[in-house]
């Protein structure tokens, strides 16, 4: 049975590394066997139709990145309405600027205990929260002027983990 995807590349067209053209991808998706193939900006967001695993995907677009990118980085793909769960799970302020709100998915399963354990002192008042499918960050001022790192995040979860704000996950979620 055929399933949507989003499939998220971390790292991608960043500062000049990793480049990986969204038009150049997507022909490589579609020549795979990927169906109904879609991008959103630059930086690693794409949707398919597929029966594949999601974990099978992973490795098949982490192949093709290497084969026709030279390109290295972690990749997560889930169904999308497995994304829509997770942004309508969001414990943000609906007030809050969705910019400042980011969604981490993580490869694995996220170590909700290690993440809830994390020294929030460290962190001004951004807020962390931890489900077995995301980290939620409501960064205070902006990531860029957080102390809160993806490594720390990462440390914690267990796992590697991939960010998109609210805005780009709902994006994701219509594509």
């Amino acid at each position: 049975m055929t399933k949507r995807l989003v499939v998220l590349l971390r790292g991608i067209n960043v500062s000049g590394h990793n480049k990986v053209p969204m038009a150049e991808l997507r022909t490589a998706l579609d020549t795979d066997g990927f169906e109904n193939v879609a991008t959103y900006i630059q930086s690693g967001n794409v949707a398919i139709d597929t029966a594949q695993d999601p974990h099978d995907v992973t490795a098949r677009v982490e192949e093709l990145l290497a084969e026709h990118f030279d390109v290295h980085v972690p990749v997560v793909s889930i169904q999308q309405v497995d994304v829509a769960g997770v942004l309508d799970a969001a414990p943000f302020d609906p007030d809050g600027n969705p910019a400042y709100q980011l969604i981490y998915f993580p490869g694995d399963p996220v170590d909700i205990d290690g993440v809830d354990a994390m020294d929030r002192t460290k962190y001004g008042n951004d807020i962390i929260t931890a489900a077995t499918n995301a980290v939620y960050v409501a960064y205070d001022g902006g990531q860029s002027s957080s102390k809160l790192t993806l490594n720390a995040l990462e440390k914690a979860a267990g796992t590697s983990l991939t960010g998109r704000n609210v805005r780009s996950v709902a994006t994701l979620i219509a594509l």
